[in-house]
């Protein structure tokens, strides 16, 4: 009786066992990740078949443990009540059930779960053969088991097999929100480049395009001294030509390209026979399609059109870098900041700036899907063209128009107040 006694509980040790190890392997499986997964075939040369095989087939291994778990326990529990009720006769099953439930839960669940959060790597490495091993063992069962899911998915109308990112979008936004908040692993230029890279896609080139109003341009009939003297005040390298207006534009002028005339004292040549042939994009295209075009068409800069075939503005590579990258500056830029903190909740804003790019500075969405920019901003609050140093109060800033020329906003300011005061002057 003893001996038997002895098998019975060696037996329920063995699937409790068991039981820990099905419990870690699935979290562990779910812990690291498909994208996880991959890295550990590169770095874990011995297990790179068996990682290999994990990371292709996610749901079988999943489908595995847990088919595993659910038989042992079972049997776990089928051989406590048997000893239990030898033991102890009618109170044995109420004993079994107490004690069975303490183990599993404690000591198959939540300790075996835990270390695989922490450890999901090492489980990983440690459980992938004898998860192969399983695996061949359970093959009919599994296969058997996901027909029935398959089945019972279609009739219900779902796509349970439907293939998944190794991240997403959202999850690696996410990630990186996160990281600024607990300090992760990236630096905020970091963090600011990888945002950079995310929307570079979603965003249209009419939103980073230098305006029509800010374009430099010269006409076509100038002469190669006149262009020589215009390259040499504005540092520009290149630049649109038009005929008669901005909706004209004929040509790029570029600056290397007076040398051979200059060098031939050939001064007072019209620049017409320079002219390269402009790109022309239409202002709805996107910033990630514009950058394909331009490295194929080996061009640094295009003129953006509006829908009626007008000039929009112009977009050049560095714009399109500077997505991603963030501010480049050269001897000819203007060091003057796009958002300017003054201290004490007041920022100095160019009218230019994307009203995206502000709230993210400032930490609060204004709410406008139909504005660009800070300017566009003020002027949908306001109504009408505002005068320099007329104010508006919209939420919880005060918005005042510091420089007004011809009907252009070119910079605002924008100071925190108190909610009281918010209350107030609404």
């Amino acid at each position: 009786m003893s001996s038997d006694l002895s098998g019975s509980i060696g037996l329920l040790l063995l699937f409790l066992l068991m039981s820990f190890y099905f419990s870690a392997t699935e979290t562990a499986i779910t812990a690291a990740g498909r994208l996880r997964l991959k890295a550990l075939e590169n770095s874990s040369p011995g297990r790179k078949k068996g990682f290999m095989w994990l990371s292709g087939n996610t749901h079988l291994a999943l489908t595995v443990t847990l088919i595993g778990n659910n038989i042992v326990n079972i049997a776990a529990s089928a051989v406590a009540t048997s000893v239990a009720t030898n033991m102890w006769s009618v109170y044995g099953a109420f004993i079994a059930v107490a004690v069975m439930t303490a183990l599993i839960v404690i000591f198959c669940e939540i300790l075996p779960k835990n270390i695989s959060v922490g450890y999901s790597d090492k489980v990983l490495i440690l459980s992938l053969p004898i998860l192969r091993f399983c695996y061949f063992l359970f093959r009919p069962l599994i296969y058997v088991v996901q027909g029935i899911v398959w089945f019972i998915g279609r009739m219900l109308g779902l796509r349970l097999d439907a293939a998944k990112s190794f991240i997403t979008r959202e999850d690696l936004d996410m990630m990186l929100n996160e990281s600024a908040e607990d300090g992760g692993p990236w630096e905020e230029d970091e963090r600011k480049m990888i945002h950079g890279v995310i929307s570079f896609e979603e965003t249209r080139v009419s939103e980073i395009m230098i305006p029509r109003t800010d374009m430099k341009t010269v006409p076509c009939d100038m002469t190669v001294a006149e262009a020589s003297a215009f390259f040499i005040s504005t540092g520009l390298s290149r630049v649109p030509a038009f005929e008669t207006d901005l909706d004209k534009i004929t040509g790029m002028l570029y600056a290397k390209d007076l040398l051979a005339p200059m060098s031939n004292g050939l001064l007072d040549d019209k620049v017409t026979r320079l002219l390269r042939k402009p790109l022309f994009i239409p202002e709805t295209v996107k910033t990630d399609e514009t950058f394909d075009l331009m490295k194929r068409s080996q061009i640094h800069i295009a003129i953006v059109v509006d829908e009626y075939g007008g000039t929009a503005g112009l977009v050049t590579l560095e714009d399109l870098i500077e997505e991603i990258v963030g501010d480049i500056q050269d001897e000819y830029d203007d060091e003057s900041p796009d958002i300017l903190d003054e201290g004490n909740g007041s920022y100095l804003v160019q009218g230019y700036v994307n009203l995206e790019d502000l709230s993210d500075v400032l930490g609060y969405d204004f709410g406008f899907d139909n504005v660009d920019t800070a300017a566009g901003m003020l002027l949908s609050i306001v109504g009408n063209f505002p005068k320099a140093g007329e104010c508006v109060t919209f939420g919880p800033w005060k918005i005042s128009a510091v420089e007004v020329v011809d009907h252009r906003i070119l910079q605002i300011r924008l100071e925190h107040i108190e909610e009281e005061e918010s209350e107030n002057a609404g």
